[in-house]
């Protein structure tokens, strides 16, 4: 066969000939719609262009989804494409950054929200501890770089604490997507966001123009007035008023909403952004006893202009030169990915948690945080950091943040290959989690998972408790546990390390309350072939999963949401209005009794 090489040039020409057309028309329907929305007047234009961040950021959190990304880089990659670096159609930055304030506010009033007094509490010393450290250290060796770059003392200090924080947003969702908000390690992360988000609202109080000592002693005066007026309000009118208003939701969410402007009205005549009086704003309700539902009502608001926000971030970016930033990129970058997560987990395992708790804690903090957005934003604003400073850290988030779900999926590894190996940390004491058993260890059943169905297993063999091992990754279940003579073992079951320990020869039943399909799919896995004669039960979420459990050859699937169904229609087929006054009486009294076996 005769290749001919002029018709094989031909269709290549044609191709190239297509996409330069292509790109042509693109370019000019682009041009085209600059001209429209310039010649619009300024209310639709402002509208036009709100339309376009919202259709834009919807089509690239689509593609994020589909891959199985975070959100917030998509946001910001949907900023840079509508923004002055690639397509310019949004001309109106001063009014896009006004609604990316707003965002923030809500932001940060929902982040107020969440730092209760009995979270707090929770706190233990060694995460706060370990907390402080990573800041302590991350800080002073990004400063120190920086200036060895030739930056500024100023943008020192802004580098130095916008690396030091991690994700609030980010790490909280991953840990809900993997039920993982209640381990020790969920736990230890959460505590440590806790003060890194702390710190971080000082940091956005104190850091301006006016730096200097003088202005830190005014501005602090002026946040512990703030502070005070938040706790005064607190302990006087918030209870009544907010007990009043929960009668009308429509009106606990308008009052809720009234409160957040008010301080930051009250936070913007004392010469502060007003965000700090949004965050002091959810501080003050925090302890209330409908912040859940005002959280929940606000939290569309929340979303709406937060996605503003991150999309203003990569409208930002004007120049895309990362020739003279590589450099800084990289070592900024690596502090972020690499030198943080290896500290807190140093810190963590020094202060006496086992090596996989530190690891897991240590690699899913290896991101910076919303918090370094917002401080980055201010800087930029304020004229304290330059263009190139604020493309770095925009181009850290997006990498740092794809980045964070595989670190936490290698996070055993990572830690292995790194500061595990180290000879003083294999020998160190793990005193804050250890493993203890109570009564015999000839077990027969193996409860995986104890609270919600786990509490209700427990509760129906309740003569089996001498026979029964629990494991569970809530620390407080295990204390409850022990405290009432059952045994029962701290561990996340996704470790087979934990399960090469228990005391297995006289296992008869094997049985897991835990919602997630590997973890189950694990468990089948190993019983089945090591222990093939033990009887293993398993749950599932949805149908295809109760099947692909049954093809590993699971015993039985409990499949609750079905089950509850069908017992709810059966009930409501056979019984009366009065069966079920006396129903809901028995039921109330069987969930208050149940809740006292955990």
């Amino acid at each position: 066969m005769v290749i001919d090489i002029s018709t094989i040039a031909s269709f290549f020409s044609g191709i190239l000939s297509a996409l330069g057309t292509a790109f042509s028309s693109f370019s000019s329907g682009v041009s085209s719609l600059q001209i429209l929305l310039s010649q619009l007047p300024e209310s639709q234009a402002v509208l036009i262009s709100i339309g376009l961040i919202i259709i834009v950021a919807a089509f690239f959190a689509l593609v994020m989804k589909s891959l199985r990304q975070e959100m917030i880089p998509a946001y910001i990659i949907a900023g840079l494409i509508i923004g002055p670096l690639v397509l310019g159609l949004v001309k109106n930055t001063i009014l896009i950054s006004v609604f990316a304030e707003i965002g923030i506010a809500f932001l940060l009033f929902v982040a107020g929200l969440e730092i209760s007094i009995s979270k707090l509490k929770e706190t233990s010393l060694g995460s706060v501890l370990a907390g402080c450290f990573q800041i302590a250290i991350i800080g002073a060796a990004t400063f120190f770089i920086s200036q060895a770059l030739g930056f500024s003392l100023i943008t020192g200090i802004y580098l130095a604490l916008i690396l030091s924080f991690s994700s609030t947003i980010l790490v909280i969702k991953l840990l809900a997507d993997k039920y993982e908000v209640n381990t020790l390690h969920g736990r230890i992360i959460i505590s440590i966001l806790l003060i890194q988000d702390i710190v971080a609202i000082f940091a956005l109080a104190l850091l301006s123009k006016e730096f200097s000592s003088y202005f830190i002693f005014i501005a602090l005066t002026k946040l512990v007035l703030m502070l005070s007026f938040a706790f005064i309000l607190n302990k006087t009118v918030l209870k009544p008023l907010f007990k009043f208003s929960s009668k009308s939701p429509e009106l606990l969410f308008i009052v809720a909403i009234a409160f957040l402007f008010l301080f930051a009205a009250f936070s913007y005549l004392l010469g502060f952004s007003i965000i700090i009086g949004s965050f002091i704003a959810g501080l003050a309700l925090a302890n209330l006893h409908y912040k859940t539902e005002i959280e929940s009502k606000i939290r569309p608001l929340r979303d709406f202009f937060a996605i503003i926000f991150f999309v203003s971030l990569g409208m930002l970016l004007t120049s895309f030169n990362i020739i003279p930033i590589i450099i800084p990129f990289l070592i900024f970058l690596a502090l972020v990915l690499i030198a943080k997560p290896l500290i807190i987990a140093f810190f963590v395992r020094i202060v006496g948690y086992k090596r996989r708790t530190s690891a897991l804690t240590g690699f899913g903090l290896a991101q910076i945080s919303e918090f370094s957005l917002i401080l980055a934003f201010q800087g930029l604003l304020l004229g304290m950091l330059t263009q190139e400073i604020f493309t770095i850290v925009v181009l850290i988030a997006i990498v740092s943040m794809g980045l964070t779900p595989y670190f936490i999926k290698g996070s055993m590894t990572l830690y292995s290959k790194t500061i595990g190996s180290l000879w003083l940390l294999d020998k160190l004491p793990t005193f804050r989690e250890k493993t203890r058993y109570k009564g015999e260890k000839k077990k027969t059943v193996l409860l995986i998972g104890c609270h919600r169905m786990g509490s209700i297993f427990l509760k129906k063999l309740k003569k089996y408790h001498h026979k029964i091992l629990a494991v569970d990754f809530n620390p407080e279940i295990i204390k409850s546990l022990e405290n009432k003579n059952i045994s029962a073992i701290y561990g996340d079951i996704s470790n087979t390390e934990i399960l090469n320990h228990l005391p297995l020869k006289r296992l008869r039943v094997v049985i897991s309350t835990i919602p997630r399909k590997e973890d189950n799919l694990l468990i089948i896995g190993y019983f089945k072939k090591f222990w093939p004669r033990i009887f293993i039960v398993v749950t599932a979420q949805n149908i295809d999963g109760a099947l692909e459990m049954y093809k590993e050859k699971a015993d039985y699937v409990m499949l609750p949401l079905i089950t509850t169904a069908e017992m709810s229609v059966n009930m409501i087929k056979k019984l009366n209005k009065w069966q079920f006054r006396k129903l809901k009486k028995d039921h109330i009294k069987y969930l208050r009794e149940l809740k006292k076996e955990i």
